[in-house]
């Protein structure tokens, strides 16, 4: 039986794991100007605390003058090592800082879903330039998380949506366009929620040697 895999290519069934009753780490990085307690944050964490997922969301330090590297060791420091059982969301800058973060991270297993709300890309901004510096290699990157799916609201007026277009096609996610929500920073936003819980209801394929050339096809 053939299946296609969230990123987009072909494989043989080996095993299909089901999350529909697993609890997750999910790791919420909040953006510039905000913390755990501001915009959809406080809301979101209580939401996943009901359906019995642990909730890690760092007050990340100087929000108002981010600084990556400050962000990354605080995120290292306070989330631990991660596994197929974690999901990464991050929302505007920090979105950016999650897949910084997915690249830093001393990971078990790969994570199981990295979400992106918002997230601007390679902007030019000298408030951020830090986060953009260094270019990520998307290659590598398209697997330190099993899927990726990215959140953007045709009417932000911060990012535009293009940004979030760019994010999908060079991570093979799947992207969900959101209607009058702007740049998600209101208090509750039930497309993040249902958008965590369907990434963690869906199958994870595991298909061991996939993609891996044969050095010895057609020898006989």
């Amino acid at each position: 039986m053939l299946i296609v895999s969230a990123h987009g290519l072909v494989f043989d069934i080996y095993w299909v794991f089901l999350y529909a009753v697993v609890n997750m780490k999910i790791v919420l990085i909040h953006g510039y100007k905000a913390s755990s307690k501001t915009n959809f944050f406080s809301w979101l964490t209580d939401q996943l605390k009901k359906q019995g997922h642990e909730v890690v969301c760092p007050d990340l330090p100087n929000p108002e003058a981010p600084d990556p590297d400050e962000w990354i060791k605080t995120l290292l420091e306070e989330v631990g090592p991660i596994d197929e059982d974690t999901v990464v969301v991050g929302h505007s800058i920090g979105g950016a800082m999650a897949l910084r973060f997915l690249e830093a991270s001393e990971m078990y297993s790969t994570p199981h879903a990295c979400i992106l709300i918002s997230t601007p890309w390679m902007i030019k901004s000298e408030l951020f330039r830090g986060f953009f510096l260094s270019e990520l290699d998307f290659d590598v990157l398209m697997w330190k998380a099993s899927k990726f799916v990215v959140i953007h609201s045709k009417d932000d007026p911060s990012i535009p949506f293009d940004h979030a277009q760019k994010y999908a096609e060079v991570l093979h996610a799947k992207l969900i366009e959101a209607d009058g929500c702007g740049h998600f920073l209101g208090e509750q936003y039930p497309i993040i929620l249902s958008t965590i819980e369907d990434c963690i209801k869906e199958p994870v394929v595991y298909a061991p040697g996939e993609g891996i050339a044969d050095e010895y096809e057609g020898v006989e």
